[in-house]
Protein backbone atom coordinates (compact mmCIF):
# COMPACT_ATOMS: atom_id res chain seq x y z
CA UNK A 1 0.00 0.00 0.00
CA UNK A 2 1.61 3.28 -0.76
CA UNK A 3 2.22 6.04 1.83
CA UNK A 4 2.01 9.89 1.67
CA UNK A 5 4.30 12.49 2.67
CA UNK A 6 3.83 15.67 3.28
CA UNK A 7 1.95 15.19 -0.53
CA UNK A 8 4.72 12.91 -1.81
CA UNK A 9 3.23 10.26 -2.63
CA UNK A 10 5.87 6.54 -2.24
CA UNK A 11 4.71 3.69 -4.60
CA UNK A 12 3.97 0.35 -3.05
CA UNK A 13 6.69 -1.71 -5.74
CA UNK A 14 9.09 1.35 -4.00
CA UNK A 15 8.27 -0.31 -0.39
CA UNK A 16 8.47 -3.30 -1.39
CA UNK A 17 11.60 -3.38 -2.96
CA UNK A 18 13.35 -1.29 0.50
CA UNK A 19 11.03 -4.01 2.33
CA UNK A 20 12.95 -7.47 0.42
CA UNK A 21 16.35 -5.26 1.13
CA UNK A 22 15.67 -5.33 4.80
CA UNK A 23 14.36 -8.64 4.58
CA UNK A 24 17.71 -10.79 5.53
CA UNK A 25 18.54 -7.82 8.16
CA UNK A 26 15.45 -8.84 9.96
CA UNK A 27 15.78 -12.60 9.73
CA UNK A 28 19.25 -12.10 11.42
CA UNK A 29 18.62 -9.94 14.21
CA UNK A 30 15.06 -11.92 15.05
CA UNK A 31 15.41 -15.27 14.22
CA UNK A 32 12.52 -16.62 16.05
CA UNK A 33 10.06 -15.23 13.96
CA UNK A 34 8.51 -17.08 11.13
CA UNK A 35 8.32 -15.77 7.36
CA UNK A 36 5.28 -14.32 7.20
CA UNK A 37 5.88 -11.99 10.49
CA UNK A 38 9.79 -11.09 9.50
CA UNK A 39 8.07 -9.86 5.87
CA UNK A 40 5.62 -7.82 7.86
CA UNK A 41 8.16 -6.57 9.82
CA UNK A 42 10.46 -5.56 7.17
CA UNK A 43 7.67 -3.70 5.22
CA UNK A 44 7.31 -1.66 8.57
CA UNK A 45 11.08 -0.71 9.31
CA UNK A 46 10.88 0.29 5.07
CA UNK A 47 8.43 2.53 5.52
CA UNK A 48 9.94 3.72 8.42
CA UNK A 49 13.30 4.32 6.37
CA UNK A 50 11.55 6.05 3.82
CA UNK A 51 9.38 8.23 5.84
CA UNK A 52 12.43 9.11 7.38
CA UNK A 53 14.52 9.67 4.45
CA UNK A 54 11.87 11.90 2.46
CA UNK A 55 11.67 14.05 5.38
CA UNK A 56 15.33 14.61 5.95
CA UNK A 57 14.77 14.74 1.73
CA UNK A 58 12.89 17.97 2.18
CA UNK A 59 14.14 19.73 4.91
CA UNK A 60 17.80 19.86 2.81
CA UNK A 61 16.27 21.45 0.26
CA UNK A 62 14.53 23.83 2.01
CA UNK A 63 17.36 24.64 4.26
CA UNK A 64 20.60 24.28 2.31
CA UNK A 65 21.96 27.31 0.09
CA UNK A 66 22.03 26.16 -3.37
CA UNK A 67 25.13 25.41 -4.68
CA UNK A 68 27.20 27.65 -7.11
CA UNK A 69 27.84 26.64 -10.83
CA UNK A 70 31.11 26.15 -10.58
CA UNK A 71 29.99 23.56 -7.67
CA UNK A 72 27.39 21.70 -9.10
CA UNK A 73 29.90 21.11 -12.34
CA UNK A 74 32.32 19.66 -9.81
CA UNK A 75 30.35 17.15 -8.58
CA UNK A 76 29.24 16.12 -11.69
CA UNK A 77 32.70 16.11 -12.97
CA UNK A 78 33.68 14.32 -9.52
CA UNK A 79 30.79 11.78 -10.58
CA UNK A 80 31.72 11.45 -14.17
CA UNK A 81 35.58 10.86 -13.71
CA UNK A 82 34.50 7.81 -11.39
CA UNK A 83 32.84 6.46 -14.14
CA UNK A 84 35.71 6.77 -16.70
CA UNK A 85 34.55 10.31 -17.85
CA UNK A 86 31.55 11.81 -18.83
CA UNK A 87 30.61 10.05 -22.28
CA UNK A 88 31.27 6.85 -20.54
CA UNK A 89 28.61 7.96 -17.48
CA UNK A 90 26.14 8.69 -19.86
CA UNK A 91 26.68 5.37 -22.14
CA UNK A 92 26.90 3.22 -18.45
CA UNK A 93 23.20 5.00 -17.59
CA UNK A 94 21.79 5.54 -21.02
CA UNK A 95 21.43 9.07 -21.00
CA UNK A 96 22.08 11.68 -23.72
CA UNK A 97 23.67 15.21 -23.46
CA UNK A 98 20.53 17.28 -23.65
CA UNK A 99 19.90 15.01 -19.73
CA UNK A 100 22.83 16.55 -18.07
CA UNK A 101 20.86 18.95 -16.29
CA UNK A 102 18.16 16.94 -14.82
CA UNK A 103 20.95 14.84 -13.98
CA UNK A 104 22.90 17.81 -12.16
CA UNK A 105 19.52 18.48 -10.36
CA UNK A 106 19.53 15.20 -8.51
CA UNK A 107 23.19 15.26 -7.55
CA UNK A 108 22.29 18.70 -6.16
CA UNK A 109 19.26 17.46 -4.14
CA UNK A 110 21.50 14.58 -3.09
CA UNK A 111 24.35 17.31 -2.09
CA UNK A 112 22.12 18.84 -0.22
CA UNK A 113 20.99 16.08 1.54
CA UNK A 114 24.78 15.23 2.80
CA UNK A 115 25.31 18.65 3.22
CA UNK A 116 22.20 18.74 6.36
CA UNK A 117 23.73 15.23 7.77
CA UNK A 118 26.70 17.10 8.04
CA UNK A 119 25.81 20.01 9.27
CA UNK A 120 23.44 17.64 11.72
CA UNK A 121 27.06 15.79 13.08
CA UNK A 122 28.66 18.94 13.61
CA UNK A 123 27.23 19.15 16.65
CA UNK A 124 28.65 16.38 17.97
CA UNK A 125 31.18 16.91 20.56
CA UNK A 126 34.03 14.47 20.87
CA UNK A 127 33.59 12.30 23.97
CA UNK A 128 36.16 13.35 26.62
CA UNK A 129 38.37 11.06 28.45
CA UNK A 130 35.91 11.37 31.47
CA UNK A 131 33.27 9.91 29.62
CA UNK A 132 35.41 7.39 27.76
CA UNK A 133 36.44 5.95 30.89
CA UNK A 134 33.08 6.14 32.67
CA UNK A 135 31.41 4.11 30.25
CA UNK A 136 34.22 1.23 30.05
CA UNK A 137 34.05 0.75 34.10
CA UNK A 138 29.72 1.11 33.67
CA UNK A 139 30.17 -1.63 31.20
CA UNK A 140 33.19 -3.83 32.10
CA UNK A 141 31.13 -7.50 31.61
CA UNK A 142 31.20 -6.25 27.97
CA UNK A 143 34.71 -5.76 27.58
CA UNK A 144 35.45 -9.35 29.73
CA UNK A 145 36.56 -12.53 27.94
CA UNK A 146 34.07 -15.47 28.75
CA UNK A 147 35.35 -17.80 31.56
CA UNK A 148 37.20 -20.67 29.99
CA UNK A 149 36.73 -24.70 30.89
CA UNK A 150 39.12 -27.41 29.98
CA UNK A 151 37.40 -30.73 30.71
CA UNK A 152 37.55 -34.11 29.94
CA UNK A 153 34.30 -37.08 29.34
CA UNK A 154 33.09 -40.54 28.34
CA UNK A 155 30.14 -40.84 25.74
CA UNK A 156 28.19 -43.67 24.71
CA UNK A 157 26.30 -42.10 21.58
CA UNK A 158 22.45 -42.64 21.11
CA UNK A 159 22.42 -39.99 18.61
CA UNK A 160 22.84 -42.43 15.82
CA UNK A 161 20.20 -44.81 15.72
CA UNK A 162 22.65 -46.97 19.20
CA UNK A 163 20.52 -48.70 21.56
CA UNK A 164 19.35 -45.90 24.48
CA UNK A 165 19.57 -48.84 26.93
CA UNK A 166 22.53 -50.30 26.04
CA UNK A 167 24.36 -46.87 26.11
CA UNK A 168 23.31 -45.83 29.53
CA UNK A 169 24.11 -49.38 30.88
CA UNK A 170 27.74 -48.82 29.57
CA UNK A 171 27.87 -45.60 31.08
CA UNK A 172 26.71 -46.89 34.33
CA UNK A 173 29.60 -49.59 34.18
CA UNK A 174 32.40 -47.14 33.73
CA UNK A 175 31.02 -44.93 36.77
CA UNK A 176 31.35 -48.09 38.95
CA UNK A 177 34.89 -48.90 37.54
CA UNK A 178 35.60 -45.32 38.22
CA UNK A 179 33.97 -45.27 41.89
CA UNK A 180 35.76 -49.02 42.11
CA UNK A 181 39.39 -47.23 41.17
CA UNK A 182 38.86 -50.54 38.67
CA UNK A 183 39.90 -48.23 35.96
CA UNK A 184 41.24 -44.44 35.26
CA UNK A 185 38.87 -41.91 33.33
CA UNK A 186 41.60 -41.81 30.71
CA UNK A 187 41.35 -45.45 30.31
CA UNK A 188 37.84 -45.74 29.92
CA UNK A 189 37.72 -42.89 27.67
CA UNK A 190 40.39 -44.33 25.22
CA UNK A 191 38.70 -47.93 25.97
CA UNK A 192 35.09 -47.90 26.11
CA UNK A 193 34.54 -43.85 24.79
CA UNK A 194 32.43 -43.54 21.75
CA UNK A 195 35.23 -40.49 21.32
CA UNK A 196 38.25 -42.28 22.07
CA UNK A 197 41.52 -40.70 22.06
CA UNK A 198 43.47 -38.30 24.49
CA UNK A 199 41.78 -39.33 27.68
CA UNK A 200 38.86 -37.56 26.67
CA UNK A 201 40.01 -34.56 26.92
CA UNK A 202 37.85 -31.87 25.07
CA UNK A 203 39.82 -29.02 25.77
CA UNK A 204 39.19 -25.39 26.72
CA UNK A 205 36.12 -24.07 25.83
CA UNK A 206 34.11 -21.13 26.81
CA UNK A 207 30.32 -20.90 28.09
CA UNK A 208 28.13 -21.63 25.20
CA UNK A 209 30.00 -23.68 22.95
CA UNK A 210 28.70 -27.19 24.93
CA UNK A 211 25.33 -28.23 24.55
CA UNK A 212 23.10 -26.84 27.61
CA UNK A 213 22.46 -30.62 29.33
CA UNK A 214 26.76 -30.81 29.34
CA UNK A 215 26.79 -27.35 31.20
CA UNK A 216 24.95 -27.27 33.39
CA UNK A 217 26.47 -30.68 34.93
CA UNK A 218 29.75 -29.56 34.51
CA UNK A 219 30.31 -26.19 35.07
CA UNK A 220 29.33 -26.31 38.96
CA UNK A 221 31.89 -28.80 39.24
CA UNK A 222 35.07 -28.10 41.52
CA UNK A 223 38.65 -28.57 39.48
CA UNK A 224 39.42 -32.65 39.63
CA UNK A 225 35.78 -33.66 40.05
CA UNK A 226 33.30 -35.51 37.93
CA UNK A 227 29.71 -36.21 37.51
CA UNK A 228 27.92 -38.92 37.24
CA UNK A 229 26.35 -40.38 34.39
CA UNK A 230 23.60 -37.93 32.63
CA UNK A 231 22.48 -37.45 28.94
CA UNK A 232 22.33 -35.06 25.88
CA UNK A 233 21.38 -34.83 22.72
CA UNK A 234 24.26 -37.04 21.57
CA UNK A 235 24.29 -39.82 24.53
CA UNK A 236 24.81 -40.51 27.65
CA UNK A 237 28.09 -39.05 29.62
CA UNK A 238 30.60 -38.99 32.05
CA UNK A 239 32.75 -35.82 32.51
CA UNK A 240 35.38 -34.28 34.74
CA UNK A 241 36.22 -30.56 34.97
CA UNK A 242 40.07 -30.83 34.76
CA UNK A 243 40.73 -26.67 34.93
CA UNK A 244 38.87 -23.74 34.34
CA UNK A 245 39.96 -19.95 34.67
CA UNK A 246 37.78 -16.54 34.59
CA UNK A 247 37.44 -14.71 32.08
CA UNK A 248 40.02 -11.56 31.72
CA UNK A 249 39.21 -7.64 31.43
CA UNK A 250 40.31 -6.16 28.65
CA UNK A 251 42.72 -2.94 29.08
CA UNK A 252 41.29 0.26 29.04
CA UNK A 253 43.82 1.60 26.67
CA UNK A 254 43.29 -1.33 24.14
CA UNK A 255 39.33 -0.90 23.76
CA UNK A 256 38.92 2.70 24.55
CA UNK A 257 39.31 3.81 20.50
CA UNK A 258 36.10 1.69 20.30
CA UNK A 259 34.44 3.15 23.15
CA UNK A 260 35.23 6.65 21.96
CA UNK A 261 33.47 5.95 18.68
CA UNK A 262 30.32 4.29 19.77
CA UNK A 263 30.15 7.06 22.11
CA UNK A 264 30.32 9.23 19.34
CA UNK A 265 28.36 7.34 16.67
CA UNK A 266 25.38 7.11 19.66
CA UNK A 267 25.42 10.82 20.24
CA UNK A 268 25.22 11.56 16.11
CA UNK A 269 22.19 8.93 15.90
CA UNK A 270 20.42 10.51 19.13
CA UNK A 271 20.99 14.73 17.32
CA UNK A 272 19.54 12.56 14.29
CA UNK A 273 16.56 10.86 15.74
CA UNK A 274 15.76 14.25 17.09
CA UNK A 275 15.47 16.02 14.17
CA UNK A 276 13.64 13.40 12.58
CA UNK A 277 11.46 13.46 15.29
CA UNK A 278 11.09 17.55 14.78
CA UNK A 279 10.35 16.88 11.39
CA UNK A 280 7.87 14.31 11.56
CA UNK A 281 5.67 16.41 14.48
CA UNK A 282 5.45 19.05 11.06
CA UNK A 283 4.92 16.35 8.97
CA UNK A 284 1.53 15.30 7.10
CA UNK A 285 1.90 11.14 7.12
CA UNK A 286 -0.42 8.65 5.67
CA UNK A 287 0.48 5.03 5.93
Amino acid sequence: MPISINGFTVPDEAIQREAERMLKEVQQNMPWLDENAARFQAEDIAKDRIIEHRLLFEEAQASIPDSTTEELNAIFEDVAKRHGGEKKFLKKYELQANQIPGVKKELEQEAKLDRLLAQLNSKVSEPTDQEIESFYHSNAKHFTSPDQYKASHIVLHTNQGQDPVEAKAKAEDCLASLESDAATFEQLADEVSDCPGKGGDLGWFPAGQMVEEFEKEVFPLEVGQRTGVFQTPFGFHIARLDDKKPGELQAFEQVSPQIKKHLATEARNQILEAKIDELKAKAEIKR
